[in-house]
């Protein structure tokens, strides 16, 4: 859109403004500014605006005024923007049209359309447009100043010099052709035409009929002006599959106040500069324009745009806002002991203004946005952490301390061959792509790419851990109804292996990894995060589970399931894969284990405090004495070992099993090395035979 600035001027007083400034206004105000201009011939500033879809109001010359002028807080010198409905005379009759709103025709005879007045021409020149004759650049500058579509036919053509009110028709059943003339014109389509005598003067709202266009011939002219009902413009268009300016314009919804005042204009201008006499005008009204009420809470607005800066803390007072809301031409009132303000929208804007938050985006905006304090407020407290995040970021610190390279992946999939008949797989309804048709509902499956990938290109495989979402479809039985729910829970999955993964010395040679060291690994993770877990046999159960196609990639016999000791759940698995050629580990021992993370959770011992007694360490030298005992192959040592540890003694510092010696008549040799130690001396014998009777006393009575 372009905006003249001289013209601008002509509807709000611009004296002491600078262009620069305007532009800066304008800008801040939401207004995109694509480029500033000189027309040195006409001595005029040109200033082209990108509106937004929201902001139709403001695409002509005076909807740009009237913002201006809420800007500057500036009044327009016409008062352009101050119409009210009750001012506004009309003419309402008893038929009802499916496409119109409103409707005015005159007809003007005995006129001279002769060429338009130099000051016409210079602004349509600003605007690219070069003037033909009268009528038609009156026509093209009200469009420009109203945003307004003001027909005039020439009555000569039609052959009437009065309107008469019983032969304008709105009909629905004729035929259009001479007025469409789009290939993809359907002749079963009617839409509302307008029509004096035989004559159709228009398809109402989308094409004028262009055999009636005025020339400089022209006597006699019908001045027409419709508002034209927006959801009848979207049907006809979609249904004749054509699009016009017109059509564009009414299904922005005209205002009513700007078609009047544009109608009004037009005759006076053709009344001025080609005389005539101006006949008794029709006119058409459907419904009056409802005012719209909103109720802003006065909290809420402070709540949005926050403090005003330097001004130690204060907000807008209620004068400040009914002042902002009064410069934005909005009728308002403030109860102070509701504290809510009841504002009514002017009709202009009613199409853009349909909620309270719009109201305080208006009142930030004219007030200036940048006057607000953004920052921030100051936080008291700290947010708390989920004991979820916490474990997650504990297990993924403890993992990379265990030489593992944490991965990322995408959670939508392609539906490959492991996932063809899984029942539990969650599909997508409109892929976007044919590599993201599911989603993923295991973690595993990753891990093997990336250990693929890297041995395709020639890297070490690597020990990788990867912390995601997945998604499964469960079966849920209610009242004896089975039913599908998607569930998501956060796994974490790892994938350890290589040929030379550890050797005894370095004259040894290198070896891949064994399961017991595998296992010993995920032992470990398990004690750092103090998880209490059991393991047991994978079952043919474990396997109904996951897919089938997946667990055959495993080696069933050393693979182990998961699972918590109390509730006896199933939180994981762990186990060693196949020698899988298809991804180049058939030369490579590859373990991976994959746990839910809401059930190891589960598992974890929260202590609170520590259980450790502190004491000092004694300074006295220790007494040892190692002790054979014969046990049968049933018999359990460690009973032994706790009941002398049971009898509390303060000189017995440990008792530990050093050897066993197995023979063949089903018993067996342990020896025990028992340590002494006081704490104030230094043993002597009398407490030596003391503590060897007690314990013989033990031995005798607990081995048979």
């Amino acid at each position: 859109m372009k905006v003249s600035w001289k013209w601008l001027g002509q509807i709000i007083d611009l004296q002491n403004i600078e262009f620069d400034k305007l532009t800066e206004k304008l800008t801040m105000a939401g207004f995109e500014i694509e480029e500033t201009y000189q027309l040195r011939t006409l001595q005029d500033k040109i200033i082209e605006l990108k509106l937004t879809a929201n902001r139709q109001d403001a695409s002509f010359l005076i909807g740009i005024a009237r913002e201006i002028s809420t800007l500057l807080n500036k009044p327009l010198k016409n008062h352009y923007h101050h119409i009210k409905a009750n001012n506004i005379s009309r003419t309402c009759n008893h038929v009802s049209y499916q496409s119109l709103s409103d409707l005015k025709l005159n007809i003007i005879i005995n006129i001279k359309n002769r060429h338009s007045p130099k000051w016409m021409q210079n602004y349509l020149k600003s605007h690219n447009i070069e003037g033909t004759n009268l009528l038609n650049d009156i026509t093209e500058y009200i469009n420009l100043k109203w945003g307004q579509d003001i027909e005039i036919f020439d009555a000569r053509k039609i052959g009437i010099n009065s309107i008469s009110n019983n032969k304008i028709q709105i009909l629905n059943n004729s035929n259009i052709s001479q007025i469409i003339d789009e290939k993809n014109y359907s002749y079963n389509i009617s839409p509302e035409l307008l029509q004096y005598k035989n004559t159709i003067l228009s398809v109402i709202g989308i094409k004028s009929n262009h055999h009636l266009k005025c020339d400089l011939n022209t006597s006699s002219i019908i001045v027409c002006g419709t508002i034209c009902q927006s959801t009848y413009i979207q049907s006809i268009i979609k249904k004749l599959n054509i699009k016009t300016e017109k059509s564009t314009k009414h299904r922005k919804k005209i205002l009513r106040c700007d078609f009047l005042y544009a109608y009004e204009e037009a005759i006076r201008l053709i009344s001025t500069f080609a005389k005539g006499i101006i006949g008794k005008a029709y006119t058409y009204h459907r419904l009056p324009y409802k005012h719209k009420n909103l109720l802003v809470n006065k909290d809420d607005i402070y709540n949005i745009l926050g403090p005003i800066k330097n001004h130690y803390n204060d907000f807008l007072s209620v004068k400040e806002i009914l002042n902002i809301l009064d410069q934005l031409n909005f009728r308002s009132t403030y109860n102070y002991i509701k504290q809510i303000f009841t504002i009514i929208i002017p009709e202009y804007r009613i199409h853009d203004i349909t909620r309270p938050i719009d109201v305080i985006e208006e009142i930030g905006r004219i007030y200036g946005f940048e006057k607000f304090d953004d920052g921030l407020p100051q936080a008291i407290n700290r947010g708390l952490t989920s004991d979820e995040r916490q474990i997650t970021k504990k297990v993924r610190t403890i993992l990379r301390n265990l030489g593992m390279h944490e991965a990322i992946h995408y959670s939508l999939k392609r539906k490959n061959k492991y996932y063809q008949n899984n029942r539990n797989i969650i599909e997508l309804y409109n892929p976007l792509s044919e590599d993201q048709t599911i989603l993923q509902n295991s973690l595993f499956a990753n891990l093997l790419e990336i250990q693929q990938y890297n041995i395709n290109q020639k890297n070490f495989s690597i020990e990788a851990f990867e912390i995601g979402r997945i998604f499964i479809k469960n079966q849920i039985s209610q009242n004896s109804i089975n039913t599908q729910q998607n569930q998501e829970q956060i796994c974490i999955a790892c994938i350890m292996g290589k040929p030379n993964f550890l050797r005894s010395s370095w004259t040894d040679e290198p070896k891949e990894l064994s399961w017991f060291h595998a296992k010993g690994i995920l032992e470990e993770f398990f004690e750092k995060l103090h998880a209490a877990v059991a393991w047991k046999q994978f079952t043919n159960s474990d396997i109904t589970k996951i897919n089938q196609k997946i667990a055959d990639l495993f080696n069933l016999k050393r693979t182990s399931t998961i699972y918590n000791p109390i509730t006896e759940e199933s939180i994981g698995f762990f186990g060693q894969l196949r020698h899988l050629s298809n991804y180049n580990l058939e030369h490579c021992t590859t373990y991976i284990f994959e746990i839910q993370l809401s059930g190891l959770m589960q598992t974890i011992n929260y202590k609170n405090h520590l259980k450790y007694r502190i004491k000092p360490y004694s300074l006295y030298p220790s007494v040892t004495r190692d002790i054979s005992i014969k046990l049968h192959n049933h018999e359990n040592i460690d009973t032994i070992r706790q009941k002398i540890i049971n009898q509390k003694n303060n000189l017995l510092e440990s008792i530990e099993i050093f050897n066993e010696y197995k023979h063949n008549n089903n018993k067996r040799n342990i020896s025990l090395r028992v340590t002494y130690r006081a704490q104030d001396r230094t043993l002597d014998d009398k407490d030596l035979t003391k503590i060897n009777q007690e314990i013989k006393y033990i031995l005798k009575h607990n081995i048979k």
